[in-house]
């Protein structure tokens, strides 16, 4: 059985009504081309396809509004490569407003709350929305480590001790020109601190759940999830140690800092 065969059933099995895709597609399937933009094109129509009239997703992330420039809806370029810049400007039908972390898509435009102060992660993100609404993960062609999730699970989870929130001022330009100042709340990584995942524990764990498919042929990696089951185990997890997702490197240091400081990260204590 082909692998673009394998991943239409489970696409299918897993029956959602959208698929929210991280792409990297010099890892996507094969497809024949004639020239760069055909390269891309073949994708998004085998994407198209494989998602079986479902709504599709794909992040349109700009991380320029943490440097100071202002987030145009209509035209900050995504910063997460061609397929997702050709997919926002060609294909879908509205972007969500978050700056840093927006969405592309098609299908019924998600319904976000405008506020002053935007927290990406909160129960007023589209990760949320995507949480609690049947959606799917695909990692089409990138790793798992590319997905953004994590954040959404560590907000959450209402116990996150090693990152601290800060805060982001700039303004957002929506499509009637209307310019809105707000304020961006991201909880960011210690300033100068090595902190990552562990990614391989992290992977394994939700293959042996049966939560996390994996498909590979010669140079395609495909990954499916449903966004739910990932976001409930992953839960479960740091209810159980706070400190489940981070890797070895990370806990050296963190532990003993956080025991030290008997309570969770502030800015002040990196910045």
């Amino acid at each position: 059985m082909s692998i673009i065969l394998q991943v239409s059933r489970k696409i299918a099995d897993l029956n959602a009504n959208r698929v929210l895709i991280h792409s990297d597609i010099m890892r996507g399937f094969p497809v024949k081309f004639i020239n760069r933009n055909d390269f891309v094109v073949k994708h998004i129509e085998l994407l198209k396809e494989l998602s079986n009239n479902m709504a599709i997703w794909m992040p349109s992330f700009n991380y320029d509004f943490c440097k100071g420039k202002e987030f145009s809806i209509k035209e900050t370029p995504s910063q997460l490569g061609v397929l997702s810049e050709y997919f926002r400007k060609e294909i879908s039908e509205w972007r969500t407003h978050t700056p840093v972390f927006s969405f592309s898509g098609t299908g019924d435009k998600p319904y976000l709350s405008v506020s002053e102060t935007i927290d990406p992660f909160n129960s007023d993100s589209a990760f949320h929305l995507m949480n609690n609404n049947d959606s799917l993960l695909m990692h089409y062609g990138s790793e798992f480590k590319h997905t953004t999730f994590i954040h959404y699970i560590e907000r959450m989870s209402g116990n996150l001790q090693y990152r601290y929130d800060k805060i982001f001022k700039g303004y957002v330009l929506f499509p009637d020109n209307i310019r809105k100042k707000v304020k961006f709340l991201f909880h960011v990584r210690p300033l100068g601190y090595h902190l990552d995942y562990d990614w391989d524990k992290i992977t394994s764990d939700l293959k042996e759940n049966n939560i996390l498919y994996h498909f590979s042929e010669k140079e395609t990696n495909i990954l499916l999830l449903n966004i739910g089951e990932m976001t409930d185990f992953l839960l479960r997890k740091v209810a159980e140690d706070n400190l489940y997702l981070l890797d070895q490197e990370s806990l050296n240091w963190v532990i003993p800092k956080l025991d030290k400081l008997g309570r969770p990260f502030l800015i002040t204590d990196f910045e």
